[in-house]
């Protein structure tokens, strides 16, 4: 085996290997990225967020919904405990079934408004707890309620009944 010795090769030149790799990572991204350069970017993709609303009550705001409940229902106020008892039920409730809702947002991909942001719509999935209805059924459901319900339909009766005797007697 000979071996030839001849003049050795030159030095690559370091600007062209440069231009040479950013050529070649430019045809990449072209070839990933398609027709469209804004199609695989995270700024410019339509996205969908979906999120969970927490809303509670505030501590007024329980104090007369409960009050008012209770005069509706039972037909006296609310006695401080019962207020921090079906205020207490009412903010785990609603801690326990928090509201959903979606947010989708485009953006511009073409022409002098690329990467602005376009069209933002959001609905909402589930509203979470209505305080209203939940104490209403709480409180629906005691003794004292039915108690209250019982009497005051006996008295619409008799008041009815009594009723279509008035005016009647001339005497």
């Amino acid at each position: 085996m000979s071996t030839s010795k001849g003049t050795p090769a030159p030095a690559p030149d370091a600007n062209a290997a440069a231009a040479a790799k950013a050529k070649a990572q430019a045809d990449a991204a072209k070839a990933i990225l398609g027709a469209d350069p804004n199609a695989n970017s995270a700024y410019y993709t339509p996205s969908t967020y979906n999120v969970y609303q927490l809303t509670q009550t505030s501590q007024p705001d329980i104090a007369s919904l409960v009050n008012s409940t209770m005069l509706s229902l039972v037909g006296r106020a609310a006695t401080p405990q019962e207020i921090q008892q079906y205020g207490a039920e009412l903010l785990a409730a609603e801690r326990a079934n928090q509201g959903l809702a979606s947010t989708s947002t485009s953006y511009q991909t073409t022409g002098a408004g690329v990467g602005k942001k376009g069209a933002t719509t959001g609905t909402d999935l589930s509203t979470g707890v209505n305080a209203s209805d939940f104490i209403g059924n709480l409180i629906r459901g005691t003794a004292d309620a039915r108690t209250y319900q019982a009497a005051t339909a006996y008295f619409d009766a008799m008041k009815q009944s009594n009723n279509k005797y008035t005016g009647g007697f001339s005497g």
